[in-house]
């Protein structure tokens, strides 16, 4: 468990007072209420429109062809837009033995019970009560990256679920779920570094012996019985791109330094940056861009090893781990819009434990990070492309400021997350004393 529940429901009903039962009822009769309408707003967007696109490309077609080339005896990196780590194409063999339309729906329904069973995991980590599943069903209804990442096929539903059981569980499972995360995405396996600060040598062990087979070992198949490529031969593509819809610090400085000016056509790798064959970056920029990422990172691990003293409880890793993940989107030299659903577990915690403990700055600090790191910047930048006829550059600092602020807005989260760190630390701190 996350953390205990202060409002979790009486299981007899015989036990509670009289006088409670009408209140007890109205609670229950609101939270239906809450969670009925986030169904709804649900369905009416992440479900009802993205059916319509499901027989079109996707994201997901790059997963489909890496696996129909395993099948085929081919390497999956003999095609240039495949160049994720090597499990997910064997993760993705039994999709492949269909046509594509059939497995892209196989896929959305996936995508759809892995979101609903992540957060079913976090309600239950969280303690239940009416506060967690109300708190977590508005935030699977409206924090938008759902439906872009089920339109794209994209796997960020699945690294919800593993990053929920990271969360909630302790010792090797942890580990093991950070390790295969890790193996799947590479990034996500930032959640280890918790492991290491809390002196979770079993977690952390099993963490880096299954993220070094699930990665090593699929290579070494791939090596010796598959033809073509070995490696990604687009892994440059990751140092860094100006394109307006990666979200990231890095992102931000490469915009700046390939910048834009009133009623001048659009540079390129704005708009089409997110294509490897298309992105003319040069090295010069690209390790500005690398460089920039390790700065603001390492600026956001001496601040968690200040807040926690160097050292994490059993407690705090959850914290610092959902801390960790927002850093992590804030500072990759390619952070795209939809990566944004792996912030969902940790805002969800946050506003949890926000309400229940009536921490109302919290709760709203977290609320409006939330709404910055990907719904404003959504809205407004498709009400700009709309009212200019699409990417002009008519009005250069409303493209600036909207591309910009989601990154901070991540920056946002990862403090908020370093708060409850520090007010866990304090609390067992006291705890402590008064103990003595």
């Amino acid at each position: 468990m996350l953390i205990p529940a202060k409002d979790a429901s009486v299981n007899c009903p015989a036990a509670v007072p009289r006088k409670w039962m009408p209140r007890q009822l109205a609670g229950n009769g609101f939270c239906a209420l809450i969670v009925a309408v986030c169904i709804l707003i649900y369905l009416r967007t992440n479900v009802v429109p993205v059916i319509a696109t499901l027989a079109g490309p996707s994201d997901f077609s790059a997963y489909f062809h890496a696996a129909e080339d395993i099948l085929n005896g081919r390497s999956p990196y003999s095609n240039p837009v495949f160049f994720y780590p090597p499990l997910l194409a064997f993760l993705m063999i039994p999709l492949a033995l269909v046509d594509y339309v059939p497995a892209r729906w196989i896929w959305f329904v996936l995508s759809h019970l892995l979101l609903i069973g992540a957060g079913g995991a976090l309600w239950r980590g969280m303690g239940r009560g009416r506060i967690a599943l109300c708190c977590i069903a508005c935030v699977w209804a409206l924090g938008g990256a759902i439906n872009e990442t089920l339109r794209q096929g994209q796997l960020s539903p699945l690294l919800v679920l593993l990053l929920v059981i990271a969360y909630a569980q302790r010792g090797r499972v942890q580990g093991a779920f950070v390790g295969l995360a890790f193996a799947l995405k590479y990034f996500p396996g930032i959640v280890a570094l918790p492991l290491l600060l809390g002196r979770r040598w079993r977690a952390l062990a099993a963490s880096v012996v299954v993220a070094l087979g699930g990665v090593c070992l699929p290579w070494l198949v791939i090596a010796a019985f598959f033809n073509g490529a070995r490696a990604p031969v687009s892994a440059a593509f990751w140092m860094g791109t100006p394109e307006m819809w990666s979200w990231s610090v890095p992102s931000v400085v490469l915009r700046f330094l390939t910048p834009i000016t009133r009623g001048a056509p659009l540079p390129n790798d704005w708009e089409f940056g997110n294509v490897a064959a298309d992105l003319h970056l040069g090295s010069r920029l690209e390790w500005i861009s690398v460089a920039t990422a390790f700065a603001v990172f390492a600026i956001g691990m001496v601040a968690l090893a200040v807040v926690c003293c160097g050292r994490l409880t059993v407690a705090q890793i959850p914290w610092a781990m959902a801390g960790l993940v927002a850093l992590s989107l804030a500072v990759a030299p390619v952070c795209w819009t939809h990566y944004q659903l792996m912030q969902y577990p940790g805002v969800a915690m946050l506003l949890i434990v926000a309400i229940r403990r009536r921490f109302w700055v919290l709760a709203l600090a977290t609320a409006a990070c939330f709404a910055f790191v990907y719904q404003l910047p959504q809205l407004f930048l498709i009400a700009y492309h709309d009212s200019h006829n699409g990417w002009t550059t008519a009005a250069p600092f409303t493209l600036y400021f909207w591309t910009t602020v989601p990154p901070f807005a991540s920056l946002g989260i990862f403090a908020l997350a370093l708060v409850m760190v520090r007010r866990i630390g304090w609390h067992l701190k006291t705890t402590l004393v008064g103990v003595t």
